[in-house]
C-alpha cells in the first residue's frame, strides 16, 4: 500500500509514542537505500519500512527496548551478514530517535510534497484492461486518472481510482503533467490514433503505451505519417511486448506486462 499522508495522520493518532529510523548510510548490498525511512511505535506498531527481514525485526526489538520516558536519540551499525541470519552482505547505518508533535507534522508535510512529486499515468479507455491497470497501479507511486468518453460506462465503475469522463479525451493529453505516462487501451481506434498524436505533439512523455498489433502499428505508423509525424519508435505496440512475448490474454496478465514494461522504461530513461 502506498504511503499517503492520510495514512501518517491516522498513524500518529493511534500511536502517541513514536520513533523515525533512518538509514544514514548504505555499504554495499542491503535491502533500501540511503534516506528510506520508518516508523515505530513503543508497542512496536510501524509505519514504512526499511527493508523487512531480520535487519527490520531486530530494529524493532531495539526500538521498543528504548526508555521512552526520555527523548532518546542513537546510530546503530548493523553488519548484513550471518550473525543476523540476512545475508545480504552490506552493512548500513540507521538512526533512531523518538520524535514530538512538530517532527511529526513535518513528516506529514514531507510526505505530501513527496506524492506531489508522483509522476501521472493516464489509462484511456475503461475496458477491461484499462480498468484492471488502473486497480493493479493502486498500491504504486503514481497518481493514476482513467479516462473514457462514455459516460453511462465510467460512471458505473467502483474503484478506488480517479476517474473521468471526457468527450474531448485528448485534452486530457494537452492538460498532463510534463513527463506523464500514457496507456492507449479505448475501444475506438480513430479516437486511439488521435490521442497517439497529441501524446507525440508534447515530445516530453515518460512512456507510450497502445493496445493493438503489429498490423495496428502499420496502421498507425501510415496515419501519422500523414499527420507529419515520421518517428514512433517511443510507441510501445503491441503493449507490454517488449521484455518478452506471451499469448496469455486474460486482462490481469496483460495488465502486469504493461506495468513491467512502462517502469522497465522509465528506469532506463531516468539512467540515461
Amino acid at each position: 500500500m502506498i504511503l499517503t499522508s492520510e495514512e501518517l495522520q491516522k498513524f500518529f493518532r493511534n500511536n502517541k509514542n513514536v520513533a523515525y529510523c533512518k538509514i544514514l548510510k548504505n555499504l554495499g548490498s542491503s535491502p533500501r537505500e540511503k534516506g528510506t525511512w520508518m516508523l515505530i511505535s513503543m508497542d512496536g506498531n510501524i509505519f514504512g519500512t526499511i527493508g523487512g527481514g531480520q535487519l527490520e525485526y531486530n530494529l524493532i526489538q531495539n526500538v521498543m527496548r528504548q526508555d521512552w520516558k526520555v527523548d532518546f536519540k542513537l546510530d546503530i551499525e548493523t553488519n548484513l551478514g550471518p550473525d543476523i541470519a540476512q545475508c545480504c552482505g552490506g552493512k548500513v547505518i540507521i538512526s533512531i530517535q523518538k520524535i514530538n508533535y512538530n517532527f511529526s507534522k513535518y513528516l506529514i508535510e514531507k510526505l505530501k510534497k513527496d506524492m506531489s512529486k508522483f509522476t501521472q499515468v493516464l489509462i484511456f479507455g475503461a475496458g477491461n484492461v484499462g480498468t484492471s491497470l488502473a486497480l493493479q497501479m493502486y498500491n504504486l507511486p503514481f497518481h493514476v486518472k482513467l479516462v473514457d468518453n462514455r459516460k453511462n460506462f465510467i460512471s458505473k465503475l467502483k474503484i478506488p481510482i480517479e476517474k473521468k469522463f471526457s468527450l474531448i479525451p485528448e485534452q486530457e493529453v494537452r492538460e498532463a503533467n510534463a513527463y506523464s505516462c500514457y496507456i492507449i487501451t479505448t475501444h475506438d481506434h480513430g479516437l486511439d490514433f488521435l490521442l497517439c498524436y497529441e501524446i507525440l505533439k508534447r515530445q516530453d512523455a515518460s512512456y507510450i503505451g497502445m493496445i493493438g498489433s503489429k498490423t495496428k502499428r502499420g496502421a498507425l505508423k501510415n496515419w501519422l505519417r500523414k499527420k507529419g509525424v515520421d518517428d514512433i519508435s517511443n510507441v510501445n505496440i503491441p503493449i507490454g511486448k517488449s521484455l518478452f512475448d506471451t499469448y496469455d490474454k486474460r486482462p490481469e496478465i496483460i495488465s502486469a506486462h504493461i506495468i513491467s514494461e512502462m517502469l522497465s522504461i522509465m528506469e532506463k530513461k531516468a539512467n540515461l
